[in-house]
Order: structure tokens, then sequence, then C-alpha cells
């Protein structure tokens, strides 16, 4: 696989979970009512729990992405290119 299409790969990818992890900081910040009001019809009450905890799974989820796909990227954007 050539350097520039690996480099695309990573970019993307870096896109793809940002935009995932800004949709879940949204939804446990401006939306967190109609999410809480969805997941108790969903999942009933046990769905508190899970928001109690979902502050430190978004910055688990942060950090796997700034370790396994911006800096790879980054990486070989100044290396290779």
């Amino acid at each position: 696989m050539e350097t520039a299409n690996l480099i695309a790969i990573f970019g993307w990818m870096s896109v793809i979970n940002l935009s995932l992890f800004v949709w879940g900081l949204l939804k446990m910040t401006v939306f967190r009512p109609l999410a809480e009001r969805i997941g108790r019809q969903v999942f009933g009450p046990s769905i508190d729990e899970w928001f109690n905890h979902a502050p430190s799974i978004l910055m688990a989820f942060y950090i796997l992405i700034v370790v396994f796909n911006v800096v790879p990227y980054l990486a070989m954007r100044f290396v290779l290119l």
C-alpha cells in the first residue's frame, strides 16, 4: 500500500472517530434529557447507572482515538511527506 493511501486512511479514521466522540459528548451534555428519556423507555431504569459512567467511557474513547488514530496520522504526515 502506498504511503499516501495509508495517510488518507488514518486521516479519515480520525475524522470519523472524532465525529462519533463529539456526537457522544453532545448526547451527554446538550441532549442529555432526551437521551435519558429514550434510554429509560428502551432499557428501563438500569440506564441511570450507565449515564453516571458515561463521562469516563467517553474520555477513554477519546484517549484511544488520539493514541491509535491521530498520533499515527500526524507522525506519518510529518515523517513521510
